[in-house]
C-alpha cells in the first residue's frame, strides 16, 4: 500500500509541478468556452425565444458549465495518466518494477494519482464554473446540488481514468499517447453533447450515444447544474418540460424509453470496470 501511495503522490505532485500540464489539461475548457461565447451564444435560442423566457440564457449558461466541467475531468485524467508512457520512455517504470514490489501495486498507484489529479482539477473547475454563473447572474447550484455534482464528477474521473489508463498500458510512444489523447478529447466533447445538444442530434445518432459513457456523465452533470435554473423558468404552454430536459440531454433516453440518474451512474460504472479491465489485460499479456 505504501508503494501504490508513494507512486500516487509522485505522479500528483509531478502534474502540478509542470505549469504546461495544468494549462493544456485546462485547453479544451477553455476551447469551449471561447467557442461560446463567440460563436454558439445565441445559437440555441432564438432572440425571440430569449425575450419571451429570459431566464433560457441562465438555462444556456449551466448547460455549457456542465459540459465544461466533464471534458476539463477528462482531460485532467489524460494528462495525469501521461506520467506511464513518459516512465515507460524514461526507464522509470521499470525501475520500479525491480523493487521487490508487485506489479499491481505500481499500477494502481498510476491509476490513484492520475484520478486524485484528475479530481482536484474538477474541483477547480466546478469552483471556475461557479463565479462564471455567478457573473452571468445565473441561479447556483443548491448545496445539496453541489455536492451532487462533485459525487457525478467523481464518477467521471474514474471512467475517465480508465479510459486513460487503456490506452497508457499499451507500449505507446509519449507521442503517440498524445495524439490519442487529443484524438479522444476532441470526440469525447462531441459525444458528451458539449457542442450540439443532443436532441439536435438524429435518432440513430442519439441511440449510439446512449450506448456510451460520455453522454451520460454530461447528463448526471446537467442534472444537478441545471436543476435551480428550471425552477426558475416559465416556459410557456406550447412547450413541453419533459420533452425539453431530453432534447438537451437533462434527462437521458435509451431506445426510446426514459432511464434515471442510477441507470446512468451504472452504466458510466459498467464502462470504467471494462476500460480498466482491458488496460490490466494488456499489461499482463506484456509481462508474459
Amino acid at each position: 500500500m505504501k508503494t501504490t501511495t508513494r507512486i500516487a503522490k509522485r505522479v500528483f505532485r509531478l502534474f502540478f509541478r509542470d505549469k504546461s500540464a495544468i494549462f493544456f489539461t485546462l485547453l479544451a475548457s477553455i476551447i469551449l468556452l471561447t467557442i461560446y461565447l463567440l460563436f454558439l451564444n445565441r445559437s440555441f435560442f432564438s432572440e425571440q425565444q430569449l425575450e419571451m423566457v429570459p431566464d433560457l440564457a441562465h438555462f444556456q449558461n449551466a448547460w455549457l458549465m456542465a459540459g465544461l466541467a466533464v471534458i476539463t475531468a477528462f482531460s485532467a485524467s489524460f494528462t495525469g495518466l501521461g506520467q506511464m508512457p513518459v516512465d515507460r520512455k524514461t526507464k522509470a517504470f521499470d525501475d520500479f518494477q525491480v523493487a521487490p514490489v508487485r506489479r499491481s501495486q505500481i499500477v494502481a498507484g498510476y491509476i490513484l494519482g492520475g484520478t486524485l489529479t484528475a479530481f482536484v482539477m474538477s474541483l477547480a473547475t466546478i469552483a471556475f464554473t461557479y463565479i462564471f454563473l455567478l457573473i452571468r447572474n445565473t441561479p447556483l447550484p443548491s448545496v445539496q446540488n453541489t455536492l451532487l455534482i462533485v459525487a457525478s464528477l467523481l464518477l467521471t474521473t474514474f471512467v475517465s481514468s480508465g479510459l486513460a489508463f487503456l490506452f497508457a498500458s499499451g507500449r505507446n510512444s509519449v507521442r503517440s499517447y498524445g495524439s490519442v489523447s487529443s484524438v479522444m478529447l476532441t470526440l469525447i466533447g462531441f459525444f458528451a453533447g458539449a457542442y450540439i445538444p443532443f436532441g439536435a442530434l438524429g435518432k440513430s445518432v442519439q441511440t449510439f450515444m446512449s450506448l456510451l459513457p460520455f453522454s451520460h456523465m454530461a447528463s448526471l452533470a446537467r442534472k444537478f447544474y441545471l436543476t435551480d435554473a428550471i425552477k426558475s423558468m416559465n416556459l410557456p404552454p406550447q412547450l413541453d418540460m419533459a420533452e425539453f430536459r431530453v432534447f438537451f440531454a437533462v434527462d437521458m433516453e435509451m431506445f426510446g424509453k426514459a432511464i434515471g440518474p442510477w441507470m446512468s451512474a451504472g452504466i458510466i460504472f459498467l464502462w470504467a470496470l471494462l476500460f480498466f479491465g482491458i488496460g490490466l489485460f494488456r499489461i499482463r499479456k506484456e509481462q508474459d
